[in-house]
């Protein structure tokens, strides 16, 4: 007999500037799999069971798509699950290091010897803060030649609950807090919130250097570049079809995006609900363009020079081979499928 029941597929995304974003706040990932078909869509987001959410963090719901910052995906395929990576995207934010306003510390090699603030969040399966933070930090010092042995890092503990937020307050303000006792002497700031809090108190602070724009993208990368999109492989295995179909969406949420920047604006600040079009704007200023799924060798790179660097700076469990990690077809069957639909409808 039929097998009756849908077939469950759990979504998830983080950090606002997702594709994926796009097609839920337009209901056109739900339309895709609307509810009485064949699939039963579930929303990790939208789930109040800290368990179930911890899926966002260790993949461990096995038909979960995730589209969002990399380093918890990266750790979580260190520790052995199988997942791939579908496609990827690169979204360029905002990344600063600031000091306090008036200090000596203007320029990254007056970092040298000095004390950098980096979170260390408690009751969390990975610090993806942490790490964001000391990628920031050497991004910035390998400009000078510096390494982690030229600095003092210091850690400012923070609280935190399991789930898909790590604590109540924006991602750098405790920082900030120490700089501002003098616990510290650099912090590094980054996306939305960071450009929020650095306008905020930018009489009390300088800044040291903008990393958002500089030419090296591999200097740029970070948590939140690139964003690789995420499946357990046996579920690519026994429903490609459906994995298909869900690319497919981002294929034309990311395109709708391009042809309708400001709407794509202000739905990843509804998405975001911490900041404002505004800040979200100067904070992701090429968005609207930069949110195809792509496996160019540069978006490789990129997801590469990140693997290798949490590797080398202890966040993961054991090494793998980020090329292994990759399946590309899916998303070409995607694009062909998006190419055929436009050329249906002309």
């Amino acid at each position: 007999m039929p097998n009756d029941t849908p077939t469950e597929i759990w979504f998830t995304r983080c950090g606002g500037a997702t594709a994926s974003t796009i097609a839920i706040q337009n209901e056109w990932l739900q339309a895709e799999f609307p509810e009485g078909s064949d699939v039963k869509l579930c929303s990790l987001l939208d789930n109040q069971n800290p368990d179930i959410r911890e899926s966002h963090f260790d993949h461990s719901i096995p038909s979960l798509f995730r589209e969002g910052g990399n380093i918890p995906p990266i750790w979580t395929r260190s520790k052995g699950v199988d997942t791939v990576t579908l496609g990827i995207t690169w979204v360029d934010e905002y990344q600063t290091i600031v000091s306090r306003a008036g200090s000596a510390i203007r320029s990254v090699g007056d970092l040298a010897g000095k004390r950098l603030a980096v979170p260390l969040y408690k009751n969390v399966s990975i610090d993806f803060f942490r790490g964001s933070a000391f990628h920031g930090f050497a991004n910035a010092l390998g400009l000078e030649g510096l390494g982690r042995d030229d600095v003092d890092f210091v850690d400012v503990e923070i609280e935190s609950q399991r789930g898909m937020r790590q604590g109540g307050r924006p991602s750098g303000a405790a920082e900030l807090d120490a700089l501002r006792t003098g616990t510290v002497d650099a912090v590094f700031l980054r996306q939305g919130t960071g450009l929020q809090l650095f306008q905020e108190q930018a009489a009390d602070l300088q800044v040291v250097i903008d990393l958002s724009n500089h030419p090296d993208p591999l200097r740029r990368v970070n948590n939140g570049t690139p964003r690789p999109i995420t499946v357990h492989r046996d579920f690519l295995n026994s429903h490609r079809d459906l994995v298909v179909r869900y690319l497919a969406v981002l294929f034309r949420s990311a395109a709708w995006a391009e042809a309708h920047p400001h709407d794509a604006i202000r739905l990843i600040a509804k998405e975001d609900g911490r900041v404002g079009e505004t800040i979200t704007a100067a904070a992701y200023p090429l968005l609207a363009t930069s949110l195809t799924p792509s496996l160019s060798a540069a978006y490789i790179a990129g997801l590469d020079a990140q693997k290798n660097f949490l590797r080398d700076w202890g966040f993961l469990a054991d090494d793998f081979a980020t090329r292994d990690w990759i399946v590309e077809g899916p998303l070409e069957e995607a694009r062909a499928l998006v190419a055929r639909e436009a050329r249906f409808a002309a």
